[in-house]
């Protein structure tokens, strides 16, 4: 037997006439009935697992009336991939190798998560990083102004530009803060900005249910900051910043009069507000230049993200 094929010699015996010898087998389990046959060989192919007998009658005359069968009882096994023990070990494998692969896929991407979060935090916080030198820089611009015009006002500004960088320490390891907290932040940055300006410099603030959004810290002061540093402010001239929600952004919004020549200037300002935004946010900062004004569309964002 060769996988499950099965070959049965026999032969019946009749000195006198050989050749008449004819005979019927089969196989009991497998076969409906007898196979009568004048061959010595029976073939069997592919048998499946089970119980079987085989049986062989020979007769001289073809009428097989109560000639006795010779048989072969045997069993064929299941195959080993088809045992119940088989079956367990291969389902307890696979289950292994796929709990395996899961955890180690989750792993993998725990620590690709990880890394991602590390490389944004290590450039968030360069980001954040170069923000009180940039106020300083600028601040120390507006004091050498305010002190050349009246010396005694640039007293009063050195103490309130104090308390007001004090506040802003508090927000330095924050990524994000409340828009009521930056607005408040804006509204003492621009009392600074009036002990020079007057009431040159406006500054209007619409924003409905404030607490609900979040913005990068300084964000909106930056932005005031660069309309202030960038366009004449004077009394027949003067500079009116709006802020304002309009859909899902924050919109920092400022009349177009440019100077003549440009104060000092570290140069990265609304960039590094665009480059902190794309690490909080799905949407994009958008900058915008018409109709005489010029726009800058944060979005808004809400417990986090936008």
């Amino acid at each position: 037997a060769s996988e499950n094929n099965l070959v049965f010699d026999y032969i019946g015996l009749w000195y006198s006439s050989p050749e008449k010898v004819s005979y019927r087998y089969r196989l009991q389990g497998f076969d409906l009935g007898w196979i009568h046959s004048g061959d010595t060989r029976a073939v069997y192919s592919n048998l499946p697992p089970g119980r079987y007998e085989f049986q062989v009658a020979a007769t001289e005359n073809g009428l097989f009336n109560g000639e006795p069968a010779a048989s072969y009882a045997f069993y064929i096994r299941r195959p080993y991939w088809q045992q119940w023990w088989f079956v367990v070990l291969a389902l307890s494998l696979a289950a292994f190798v796929g709990y395996t692969l899961i955890r180690e896929r989750d792993h993998r991407r725990e620590r690709e998560a990880l890394l991602l979060r590390e490389k944004v935090e290590s450039q968030y916080e360069a980001l954040k990083s170069q923000i009180n030198p940039h106020f300083l820089f600028n601040s120390f611009n507006t004091l050498v102004s305010i002190i050349e015009e009246n010396p005694g006002q640039g007293v009063h500004f050195v103490e309130k530009l104090s308390d007001f960088y004090r506040s802003i320490l508090q927000y330095r390891e924050q990524q994000i803060i409340g828009l009521e907290e930056e607005l408040r932040l804006v509204d003492a940055y621009v009392f600074l900005l009036k002990k020079r300006f007057g009431e040159s410099l406006k500054l209007s603030v619409d924003i409905e249910e404030a607490s609900r959004f979040y913005v990068a810290p300084l964000a909106l002061q930056m932005l005031v900051e660069n309309a202030v540093k960038h366009n004449v402010i004077a009394r027949s001239r003067p500079l009116a910043i709006s802020i304002e929600r309009r859909g899902k952004y924050l919109v920092v919004r400022n009349n177009i009069q440019p100077k003549r020549s440009r104060e000092p200037s570290t140069g990265f300002g609304l960039q590094n507000i665009v480059t902190r935004y794309r690490l909080l946010s799905d949407e994009q900062v958008l900058v915008v230049r018409q109709n005489g004004c010029f726009e800058v569309m944060l979005p808004a964002l809400k417990n986090g993200r936008s």
